[in-house]
């Protein structure tokens, strides 16, 4: 499958007196699992809502395929199937839908054109469908308020890569999750990644997870990238801390 690279060159953010990132430069391919990582305020959320489209006020340049592309809002980050999915689910859902009208929002609210109907047969199909793609099963006639957590999340990743996903990010994605709910989510994160040659990023601190999932690992300090490496059985707990703290 075609690789499709994503990256950064010299971003930055400023806050009020706050510098979130300074001079970031961040790469990745397509068909990969990788890991962003560092202490809280370290720059990782802030580095990938600038992918998302959600930073807007950044300097420096973003780079899709080697070309500079501008982000400056969520709806250019997805025309180039660049997707995020936050930790805070409920928010993101509207629970008195139904699964299907959740999966497919962007396509009843953006698309409708000059319709003045919904298809809900065909917007049931297109979100089964879409579900399969995860070889997730939830009835899509549920309503989205009497879903699990885990069952939401895997609504907003069905929602994600309802179009053209390449670059999907998952913000601190098993922390409300159990430990089989977690095994659950690793088990369809493979599966993008092997069947549709997708990047899936985590951000995450969860150490163990990372060492147990991903493919390479993002640690960041300070708002800048300390270190990007591939994760193999050599690596180890200790190396990623050591990173992440600036010492042993």
């Amino acid at each position: 499958m075609e690789k499709i690279t994503l990256g950064t060159r010299k971003v930055s953010i400023e806050f009020p007196g706050v510098k979130a990132l300074s001079d970031v430069d961040f790469e990745i391919g397509t068909g990969v699992i990788h890991a962003v990582m560092g202490a809280n305020g370290a720059g990782k959320s802030t580095l990938m809502k600038v992918l998302a489209g959600s930073n807007p006020d950044y300097t420096g340049e973003v780079l899709y395929n080697g070309n500079v592309v501008e982000l400056r809002n969520t709806a250019a980050a997805k025309k180039l199937g660049i997707q995020i999915v936050y930790q805070e689910v409920d928010m993101a859902l509207i629970p008195t839908l139904t699964v299907a009208e959740n999966v497919m929002l962007n396509d009843m609210v953006m698309n409708m054109g000059k319709k003045q109907l919904v298809n809900y047969a065909q917007i049931r199909k297109d979100a089964k469908e879409t579900l399969a793609r995860l070889n997730v099963n939830i009835d899509v006639k549920r309503l989205c308020s009497t879903l699990s957590l885990a069952q939401k999340q895997m609504v907003l990743i069905a929602r994600a890569i309802q179009h053209s996903c390449n670059f999907l990010i998952l913000d601190e994605p098993t922390a409300p999750l159990s430990d089989t709910e977690t095994e659950e989510l690793f088990r369809v994160v493979r599966h993008l990644r092997e069947t549709e040659n997708m990047a899936v990023i985590f951000i995450t601190h969860r150490i163990n997870e990372v060492l147990q999932i991903c493919d390479s690992y993002t640690v960041m300090r300070n708002g800048t990238v300390v270190d990007t490496t591939p994760i193999t059985s050599a690596t180890t707990s200790k190396e990623i801390v050591d990173k992440m703290l600036g010492r042993s």
